[in-house]
């Protein structure tokens, strides 16, 4: 059996984006979840794409709780560290393409301008550490048809993300707090996954891509847009600051990305976030 794309996560929002973006571009595809390929278990890797013979792995699976990977930090590397050196080195024995989704948190967030590709890491987590493992570990096979994509502050349809929690606090009647220090750039999963397959289908160059929709904002701006958005603009933000939440982890301030290279490739940008919102809203009341 052979398919255009195998895909880790197959079970998450971004995973469930990619097969339907797969699917309009009539593109065969396996979806796998954690249950089914471990990619801690490179046995488990070579088995599934040695039957499957895909031309690219699309790798989105990952342990993704950034306050659970800095309790328990040697799962977080096993599973976003090494898990990812297997993938990468099956594919690269096997002639198989990668993209590896990685994060805005492999940054310190003490940057003042968007972050480059070939900006300074310093992740401030054990999940960006974790990452960024992942990361050296598809670099180092130098191949043209290995990519990284770091993305940030990820939402889509199914799935648990900032809107739709947002948006459940508030119509419960909860009141809202959230965050003003720290600034990124919104990412939907529809958007984000036909980025990663518009590499694979153009045949880019191999390397760190950063994909994000356009716009910037602070956590509660990101809440206010939400609530505006699905006609709740009434309701009250109030704000406070990231030390106030006394999460295990320590987030970036700013992690806003520089997309500039993936345009150059792609001919085009991801819509602003604004946009990318109210299609997610949409597809969210279906």
């Amino acid at each position: 059996m052979t398919v255009d794309y195998l895909v880790t996560g197959g079970n998450g929002q971004l995973g469930r984006a990619i097969a339907r973006e797969a699917a309009m571009r009539g593109k065969t595809i396996c979806s796998t979840g954690t249950k089914d390929l471990r990619v801690e278990d490179q046995a488990s890797v070579q088995r599934w794409l040695r039957e499957h013979k895909p031309r690219f792995v699309l790798h989105g699976g990952a342990w993704t709780d950034v306050d659970g990977c800095e309790k328990e930090p040697h799962k977080a590397i096993l599973q976003n560290g090494t898990g990812t050196a297997h993938v990468a080195d099956v594919c690269a024995e096997l002639g198989i393409g990668l993209v590896y989704v990685s994060t805005d948190f492999v940054f310190d967030g003490k940057a003042t301008t968007p972050y480059r590709e070939d900006a300074a890491t310093a992740p401030l987590s054990a999940y960006g550490r974790s990452k960024l493992l992942g990361e050296q570990a598809v670099a180092a096979h130098q191949r043209n048809n290995f990519y990284t994509v770091r993305t940030s502050w990820v939402f889509g349809p199914g799935g648990k993300n900032f809107p739709a929690a947002i948006l459940a606090r508030a119509r419960s009647g909860q009141p809202l707090k959230v965050v003003t220090d720290q600034i990124g750039r919104p990412t939907y999963t529809d958007d984000l996954a036909s980025a990663m397959i518009d590499l694979c289908e153009l045949g880019a160059e191999g390397g760190i891509y950063h994909c994000s929709n356009e716009g910037q904002c602070s956590w509660r701006q990101f809440a206010v847009d939400i609530l505006s958005a699905a006609g709740l603009g009434s309701i009250q933000v109030g704000s406070m600051s990231s030390s106030e939440l006394g999460r295990p982890a320590a987030r970036p301030a700013w992690s806003v990305l520089d997309t500039d290279k993936l345009a150059s490739v792609r001919k085009k940008r991801l819509p602003d976030y604004h946009d990318a919102l109210r299609r997610y809203l949409k597809e969210e009341a279906k």
